[in-house]
């Protein structure tokens, strides 16, 4: 099982993340923005922008205060290698 050390807010609804593996990866988030439901918020960029580290997991807190996360072992599934000069 995967857990996330550290995340940062990229342009494009992307997140630079890194692992516990010391490995870092890309993840594009508008698929699951475009999707709705509990992503929705996070097209208002401020809330996106807000993500932080809860348990290991990529998380929001949406308009009404609800925490929204996202499984780290999909995220890294789902997301590209990072090295110093960009998406792999």
């Amino acid at each position: 099982m995967h857990e996330v050390l550290n995340v940062i807010p990229l342009n494009n609804y992307c997140i630079l993340v890194e692992f516990e593996n010391g490995e870092k990866r890309i993840g594009d988030i508008e698929p699951l923005i475009k999707r709705g439901g509990v992503f929705a918020d996070l097209r208002d960029i401020r809330i996106f922008n807000s993500v932080y580290i809860e348990y290991g997991a990529v998380t929001w807190k949406n308009k009404s205060g609800i925490e929204v996360d996202i499984c780290p072992d999909k995220l890294y599934m789902d997301s590209v290698p990072y090295t110093d000069k960009g998406a792999v």
